[in-house]
């Protein structure tokens, strides 16, 4: 910030100047006045009237200057143009004063030449008195009046004139010195001054962000004197106390606080300069208790010693309920109230080793609902959000109070049932009826919203303890359990066995072979054939295996649903879909794939539902070069079901791409006739499960025909999958489906096999199956 005290001294300079020059102004008229009227006998009158006019006129022309000035005061800015202003008009009746030497000077009379200099001197010497707080304008005032003298004077030539010249040189000296000494105490007052009101505006601004501080602080504070009594207290102190103002000044702490831990820290503070205290306090004026965090220092006098001290008391009220707040939610689930994985671990540690020392068995259930993700998706997750409240407090019902239930993420819950007997026999009996009991309170029809709703349960079980397995493998073990009870139909009481650890073992074996066999281009496509009646080509499904280095060629059926669950199935797909996309290429380009042939990809639900489904479609073709006219995409009906709304939205735009869509699976899911109209659909796939059974049920084979007969009233064309005899053939022949994919045409067949029959373009001998 820049220094303007140099300003503020021009200021006061020129404030001075004008406050003390109306009389002056005055007072040089008259002696003006004076000089003219003593010679008028001498002198010229014109020349003595026209001198006193210019005189008069700068000297009106200076008071209407002052008039001006003092009416805008104190809005004044510039200040250096109206200190300018004042030396003009200065220097300009100083010029008068000095011009008169050699136009009104009475050579020839002595008298008038003594009125003459008493006049001039007393004009130069009156001035120092007004024009002193400004040197510049004194000194050009001095020099312009007695200079001329001097030189008028020294022009004379005589002796006497000379002597005179010297004595007026001298007074002229004197009085610049003696002028300039003044001007700089008065220089030096002005600034003395300034700085006192500097200071006090500092001291009073410091007053008044004190002030302010101490009033609107979001801390308490408070002063004490040097016997402990409070002397003052802001608001926040009263509010956090819980107290009145008027009670708590002149509350002596010293003698009247009953918290020995508080009256310590006040204490300190005067022993040691400071004092501290944390915990909850009962106000003794109100009763409150509070939790504070308070901090005392004592105000030192240097020649008196200890003053007394201020304290700064904080509420933390809020900051406990959020540490509370946070511990809360570090442990128990929000959205059901219970505890959550980290707590229930815990727990379990505790009971496993309690168990342990009691010889007692216990055992660990966890649960998944069946048809929960049903519920969500269709219904929104504020309902499903409600139905697993339900749920959880029907656990928090069921169980006794020595039990435990936790949700561990999703749908699914846990529950520690202890002290079930001291044989496995009798625990695993114990803790089945349990379960039994427990799957039924949770199965039972609930209303949420107006809707009723209802979910079976999956309960996979682990008796503890175990020689050598620890909670973590309990928990496993509980787990693996539940999936087997959903794979056995769901709604099922699963006791975990080694076999299962087992098969979850070699699961998890899969899972990082199958990681592996991604990097290494272990995967590879087999292509089975679709044809018409005569075995004319119409396309291919594409069709994922694994030859794997030590075990041979894996089915997709063994490792598909891992790659699911461990989030592998979109990567997976989009190799397979760029190893088709690089066929059709290839083919297209050869003159091998004819213009009516398709290239089928299968598509999963979580390919489809990612975000940028399209645009990897999209990035895939660009990448290959691959005609979209020749790919397929085959969805299966479950998926269409189970994923996003915008999944239309995402068709649509894969048949802009000219890509065709075909329905897999057909007649295994739920979807409504309305949603398939919907959907931009070029095919649907009939089941092979309904095809296999078209001569053993006849409910299948109504189904079939349905299938086909709602294929043509919406314009779609019909595969069947799964063909694998003529009887199949011909009833499908019969019934209006023409194209047929299965075991009686052609089993899935490698590439270069493949590229026979497509060099053929009909696969030569019907029931070959290569």
């Amino acid at each position: 910030m820049l220094d303007k005290t140099p300003e503020k001294i021009t200021a006061e300079q020129t404030r001075l100047l004008y406050a003390n020059s109306l009389m002056p102004i005055i007072v040089s008229v008259l002696a003006s006045a004076l000089l003219a009227a003593s010679l008028w006998t001498e002198i010229d009158h014109t020349i003595l009237i026209s001198w006193f006019s210019a005189f008069l006129i700068i000297s009106i022309l200076r008071v209407r200057l002052l008039l001006v000035y003092t009416k805008r005061l104190p809005e004044v800015v510039d200040t250096q143009g109206w200190h300018t202003r004042f030396l003009i008009g200065t220097y300009f009746v100083s010029f008068l004063w000095g011009i008169s030497s050699f136009l009104l000077f009475p050579e020839n009379s002595l008298s008038h030449q003594i009125v003459f200099f008493m006049i001039m001197l007393g004009m130069a010497a009156g001035g120092v008195s007004s024009l002193c707080p400004s040197f510049r304008v004194l000194a050009g005032f001095l020099s312009l009046i007695v200079l001329p003298l001097i030189l008028k004077l020294l022009l004379l030539g005589t002796g006497e004139a000379m002597f005179k010249a010297f004595l007026v040189f001298l007074f002229w000296s004197v009085t610049v010195a003696g002028g300039k000494k003044i001007n700089l105490n008065i220089r030096e007052n002005i600034e003395l001054r300034l700085q006192s009101v500097s200071r006090e505006k500092i001291l009073k601004i410091s007053e008044e962000r004190y002030r302010h501080i101490f009033g609107n602080a979001p801390l308490g504070i408070l002063q004490y004197d040097a016997s402990g009594e409070i002397i003052d207290c802001n608001e926040e102190f009263v509010r956090i106390l819980g107290s009145a103002k008027d009670l708590l000044i002149g509350f002596n702490m010293l003698t009247n606080l009953k918290n020995k831990d508080l009256l310590s820290a006040v204490e300190e503070s005067f022993s040691t300069g400071e004092g501290y205290f944390e915990g909850d306090y009962t106000s003794v004026t109100s009763n409150k208790t509070t939790p504070v965090r308070a901090f005392f220092k004592t105000i030192l006098y240097s020649d008196q010693g200890i003053s007394g001290g201020i304290g700064i008391v904080e509420d933390f009220t809020e900051k406990r309920q959020s540490e509370e707040l946070i511990e809360y939610q570090a442990s128990y689930d929000a959205l059901t109230g219970l505890p959550n994985r980290r707590l229930f671990i815990d727990y379990l540690t505790s009971e496993i080793s309690r168990a342990e020392r009691h010889a007692s068995y216990g055992a660990l259930l966890y649960l998944d609902l069946d048809n929960f993700k049903t519920i969500n998706d269709s219904l929104g997750h504020s309902i499903g959000d409600e139905y697993l409240k339900t749920v959880a407090n029907r656990l928090t019902e069921f169980i006794r109070k020595e039990d435990v239930a936790s949700r561990m993420g999703g749908d699914e819950f846990t529950l520690v049932i202890t002290e079930l007997g001291k044989t496995v026999e009798t625990a695993a009996s114990k803790v089945r009826g349990i379960a039994e009991e427990l799957s039924l309170c949770l199965s039972s029809p609930c209303k949420i919203d107006g809707r009723e709703l209802q979910s079976t349960v999956s309960i996979g079980i682990s008796l503890f303890p175990k020689q050598d397995i620890g909670v973590d493998d309990i928990l496993k073990q509980a787990d693996t359990a539940m999936y087997r009870a959903k794979a056995a139909g769901r709604n099922e009481i699963c006791f975990f066995l080694p076999s299962m650890q087992e098969a979850a073992d070699e699961k998890l074996h899969i899972s990082t072979e199958l990681r592996h066999a991604l990097k290494q281009n272990e995967l590879l496509i087999h292509l089975q054939p679709q044809v018409d009646m005569s075995g004319l080509l119409i396309g291919a499904e594409v069709l994922l295996r694994w030859n794997h280095p030590k075990r041979g060629m894996i089915p997709p059926n063994v490792f598909l649903s891992i790659a699911e669950e461990n989030g592998l199935m979109q990567e997976i797909g989009r190799w397979v879909l760029k190893e088709a996309c690089y066929k059709i290429k290839q083919w297209t380009d050869s003159g091998q794939l004819k213009e009516s042939q398709i290239i089928s990809v299968n598509i999963s639900g979580s390919e489809i539902a990612a975000p940028d489904f399209v645009a990897s479609v999209n990035k895939v073709l660009a990448e290959t070069g691959a005609d979209p006219r020749h790919l397929g995409i085959e969805l299966t009906e479950g998926s269409l079901i189970s994923t996003g709304k915008d999944i239309v939205e995402k068709m649509m735009k894969v048949r802009e791409l000219g890509i065709k869509l075909s329905v897999d699976d057909f007649g295994t899911g739920y979807s409504s006739l309305n949603y398939l109209r919907s959907l931009p659909l070029n095919t649907l796939k009939i089941d092979r499960s309904f095809v296999n059974d078209i001569n053993d049920a006849r409910r299948n084979v109504v189904l079939v025909d349905t299938i086909i007969m709602m294929a043509n009233n919406l314009g779609l064309d019909v595969i069947a999958e799964g063909v694998e005899n003529e009887q199949e053939l011909v009833y499908l022949n019969n019934k209006g489906c023409t194209v047929y994919q299965g075991f009686y045409f052609s089993k899935p067949l490698e590439v270069d096999t493949f590229i026979k029959i497509l060099d053929a373009g009909c696969i030569e001998s019907i029931g070959d199956k290569n």
